[in-house]
């Protein structure tokens, strides 16, 4: 049960990157309706970040170390629980060690 449960950290995880990037998630086929609306968007993003931390949660009362899965920019954002627009800003940004073994 223990590896499911860093699996659903990762599939939340996975679910919010592709939300901040803009991608198409399931999220989308349950309110296709709702795709023209410029509140859509944020409600989505709201929603995935709900799970997330949900999904984060859970393996903290189970004792789990989710942490390894994010980097430390994030590790930071997931702790503060609030979801701004620094969060929707740099989520997704390289950290610095990722830019240099890139070069």
């Amino acid at each position: 049960m223990n590896s499911n449960i860093l699996r659903y950290v990762q599939e939340a995880k996975e679910n919010f990157d592709r939300t901040v990037d803009c991608k198409h998630t399931a999220f989308d086929d349950l309110y296709p309706f709702m795709l023209e609306d410029p509140n859509f968007f944020w409600y989505k993003r709201h929603a995935a970040w709900s799970r997330l931390l949900m999904t984060i949660e859970i393996a903290e009362r189970e004792g789990m170390e989710w942490r390894e899965l994010f980097k430390p920019l994030q590790q930071a954002m997931i702790s503060n629980k609030v979801l701004n627009r620094k969060v929707l800003d740099y989520w997704l940004e390289p950290s610095i060690s990722e830019v240099v073994e890139s070069e």
